[in-house]
C-alpha cells in the first residue's frame, strides 16, 4: 500500500511539474508576442511619418541626398534617408504575426483565429491629392471625407487690372489702379493616422489620440483544446490542434525600398510606387539637370499658353486652362488629342523625364434657349449631363469644394455698399472662370426673367428628383436637379435629393456685406433666396 501511495504521490508532482511549465511557457509566449506587437505598433507610427514625408517630398519638388541601411543581427531591417530640404526619415521592415499555439492532445483542437495588422498605405486620387487608405480602402473622418496626406498650399490671387484714364475734353482724372487680388487660401492640413495596439486590439487614431476606432485582434488566438477520450478503455490521443494562422507581415505600408542612378522608388504594400529624384547635397540639387517642357495645346480652341518648364525628377503643378473655345467648356488634359491617352486635371502635381503634349478636353454645350434674353446651359457647373449635381461653390469663390465656413471663405471686401460693386465680376465669376468664358453666372433680373416667363414642375429625372422648367414662350425646357446645399458651419450637404439652391451673381443690397442672391426650390414652390456668401451652393450657367 505504501508503494501505491509513494506511486500516486510521485505521479501527481510530475503531472503538477508539467502543467506548471506548461503555463509558464504560455505566460512567456505571450509575453514575447506582445513585446513584438509592441515593437511592431512603434515601427508602424514611423513608418507613417516617413511616408507622410515622402509624400511632401513628392509635392514640394525636393530630392533624395542619402540612403544608409539599418541593420540588425546582420539583417537589413530598414533604411535612414535624408533629403535635401525635408528632415531625415527612417523606414522599417516589419516581422510576421505570431503563430496560435498548438491544442492539446484529445481530438483535434480548432485552428487559432488569425491575427491581423492593418494595412496603411496612400493613393493618389483624381484631383491629384494623397490620401490615406486602410487595408485599401479611403480612410474616411466621422464626416465621411478622406483624409489627406499633406496641406497643398493656397495659389496667391492675381493682381487687379489698372483703373482707365479719364475721357478726353476736359483733363480727366486718371482711372486709380485695381487692387491687388486676395491670396489664395492654404490647403487643408495633413492628417497623420495613429495605430496603437490595446487589450490584444489594434485601434486608430486620426485627431492625435483624441478618438479610436478598433480595427481587429492583433494577436492569432490558440488553437482549442481536443476533447479527452471517453471513460473505459483508453482512447489513444488525439493529434495536436492545428496552429493559428500567420498575422499578416508586419510591414504595412514598404514592400520594397530600390534605387537606380537617378531615382530612389518606394513600393507601397498595394504595389502603388513613388518616385522620388536623387540629388546632391553639396549643390543643393538634384542629379542630371535635364530640362524638360510641357506644351498645351489648345486641340480646337483659341489662344495661347507658354510651356511649362520641369526640371529632371522634380514634381510641378500642371497649368490651368487657358484657352477659350466658344460653346465649349474644358474638361481635362490628355496625353493623346482623342482623348484615348492618360488624363491629367489642372493643378495636379506632376512629374515628368521627357518632354510631353497636353491636349484640352472640350465638352459641348447645348445652350437651351427659352425665349428669353439670355440662353441657359442643359447641366449645372462642374457636371457632364442635366441629371448630375455638379460642383458646389461659395459666392464669389471660383474653385470648388465640399467644406464650407465662414473662417475659410475667400472674403470679398469689394462688394460692398462703399464702391457699389453688386454684380460678380469675371475674375469671380465661377463660370467664366471654369468655362473658359463660354458662359456666366446668370443676375438676379435674369432668373427672374426665368421664373416669371416659365412654369416649374417637381419630376424624378433618370431616378433623380428635381425641377422641370418649361417656358411658356416656345415650349423648350431645362432641368435643375435638386442639389441641396452647404451651410456655412463645415456640415455635410443638406437636403440634397429635396430642395434645390443656385446662386446669382448678385449681392443682396439689404444684407450687402454678408448675402447674396439666389434661388430655392422644392416640391411645392420655387422663389429667391437671400444666402450667406460663405455657403455652397449650384451654378447654373447661362449665355448672352
Amino acid at each position: 500500500m505504501k508503494k501505491l501511495h509513494l506511486l500516486l504521490l510521485s505521479l501527481t508532482i510530475c503531472l503538477f511539474s508539467a502543467c506548471h511549465n506548461e503555463l509558464w511557457e504560455a505566460i512567456d509566449g505571450l509575453d514575447s508576442r506582445v513585446t513584438k506587437l509592441e515593437e511592431l505598433c512603434k515601427e508602424m507610427n514611423t513608418n507613417i511619418t516617413s511616408l507622410q514625408t515622402i509624400v511632401s517630398v513628392l509635392q514640394s519638388n525636393d530630392f533624395i541626398t542619402g540612403i544608409v541601411e539599418i541593420k540588425k543581427n546582420g539583417e537589413v531591417i530598414g533604411y535612414t534617408i535624408t533629403f535635401g530640404k525635408h528632415d531625415p526619415i527612417t523606414i522599417y521592415h516589419g516581422q510576421d504575426g505570431k503563430d496560435g499555439a498548438d491544442g492539446k492532445d484529445g481530438q483535434d483542437g480548432a485552428d487559432g483565429k488569425d491575427g491581423i495588422t492593418p494595412v496603411i498605405g496612400v493613393a493618389q486620387d483624381t484631383d491629384g491629392v494623397y490620401y490615406w487608405t486602410l487595408n485599401g480602402e479611403w480612410l474616411l473622418d466621422d464626416n465621411g471625407n478622406k483624409l489627406p496626406v499633406s496641406g497643398k498650399d493656397g495659389q496667391n490671387g492675381t493682381n487687379g487690372s489698372n483703373g482707365q484714364d479719364g475721357a478726353d475734353g476736359k483733363d480727366g482724372q486718371d482711372g486709380e489702379d485695381g487692387k491687388d487680388g486676395a491670396d489664395g487660401q492654404d490647403g487643408k492640413d495633413g492628417i497623420t493616422p495613429q495605430p496603437k495596439i490595446e487589450d490584444g486590439y489594434w485601434y486608430i487614431s486620426y485627431d492625435n489620440g483624441a478618438t479610436w476606432t478598433q480595427l481587429g485582434k492583433a494577436t492569432g488566438e490558440d488553437g482549442k483544446d481536443g476533447k479527452d477520450g471517453a471513460n473505459g478503455t483508453d482512447g489513444k490521443d488525439g493529434q495536436n490542434g492545428a496552429d493559428g494562422k500567420d498575422g499578416q507581415d508586419g510591414d504595412s505600408m514598404f514592400q520594397s525600398v530600390t534605387q537606380d542612378e537617378n531615382y530612389v522608388y518606394f513600393t507601397l504594400a498595394d504595389s502603388t510606387v513613388i518616385k522620388i529624384a536623387k540629388g546632391n547635397s553639396s549643390t543643393n540639387q538634384p542629379n542630371s539637370e535635364f530640362i524638360f517642357t510641357i506644351t498645351y495645346d489648345p486641340n480646337g480652341g483659341e489662344g495661347v499658353m507658354e510651356k511649362d518648364t520641369f526640371y529632371y525628377g522634380r514634381g510641378n503643378s500642371i497649368k490651368r486652362c487657358e484657352f477659350e473655345r466658344m460653346d465649349y467648356f474644358f474638361t481635362t488634359w490628355n496625353t493623346q488629342a482623342d482623348g484615348s491617352g492618360i488624363s491629367y486635371k489642372a493643378d495636379w502635381t506632376l512629374t515628368i523625364d521627357k518632354n510631353i503634349i497636353l491636349y484640352a478636353q472640350w465638352n459641348e454645350i447645348d445652350w437651351q434657349d427659352l425665349g428669353l434674353s439670355v440662353k441657359w446651359a442643359p447641366m449645372n457647373l462642374g457636371a457632364l449631363r442635366a441629371e448630375e449635381y455638379g460642383d458646389y461653390f461659395a459666392w464669389g469663390e471660383v474653385e470648388a469644394k465640399s467644406y464650407f465656413t465662414e473662417s475659410t471663405y475667400k472674403v470679398l471686401n469689394d462688394y460692398n455698399r462703399n464702391n457699389g460693386l453688386t454684380t460678380l465680376t469675371s475674375e469671380d465669376d465661377a463660370a467664366m472662370v471654369n468655362w473658359n468664358r463660354s458662359g456666366r453666372m446668370p443676375t438676379k433680373s435674369e432668373w427672374d426673367e426665368l421664373l416669371a416667363n416659365c412654369t416649374c414642375t417637381w419630376i424624378t429625372q433618370n431616378g433623380v428628383n428635381g425641377c422641370k422648367v418649361t417656358s411658356k414662350i416656345n415650349g423648350n425646357s431645362i432641368f435643375l436637379p435638386a442639389t441641396g446645399r452647404y451651410g456655412v458651419d463645415g456640415s455635410n450637404n443638406m437636403n440634397i435629393g429635396s430642395s434645390g439652391y443656385y446662386w446669382s451673381s448678385s449681392l443682396d443690397r439689404t444684407y450687402i456685406n454678408s448675402n447674396a442672391w439666389g434661388v430655392k426650390f422644392s416640391s411645392s414652390q420655387i422663389d429667391f433666396v437671400s444666402c450667406g456668401r460663405a455657403a455652397g451652393c449650384s451654378i447654373r450657367p447661362v449665355c448672352p
